[in-house]
C-alpha cells in the first residue's frame, strides 16, 4: 500500500485532513490532495514541514 495520510499543523496542533492520499500536487502555495477514489482536498496557503514515507504521513503547515 503506497497511501498516505495528510495532516496539518496548525496553532500547535496536528489533525489529520485526509487518509488514503495518493497524489499531492502544488498549485501557488495550495496542496491538492487526491485520494484513492479521486476525491479531492485542498490545503489552502501550506508548505510541507515533513513527508515520513515510512510511516505514510505527509504533514503540512500553514504558510507565512
Amino acid at each position: 500500500m503506497c497511501e498516505s495520510t495528510v495532516f496539518l499543523e496548525e496553532g500547535g496542533k496536528v489533525r489529520e485532513m485526509m487518509k488514503d492520499v495518493t497524489r499531492i500536487v502544488m498549485r501557488d502555495g495550495d496542496a491538492v490532495c487526491t485520494d484513492i477514489v479521486g476525491e479531492q482536498l485542498v490545503l489552502e496557503n501550506v508548505v510541507l514541514m515533513e513527508a515520513n514515507l515510512l510511516s505514510h504521513g505527509i504533514v503540512f503547515v500553514r504558510g507565512t
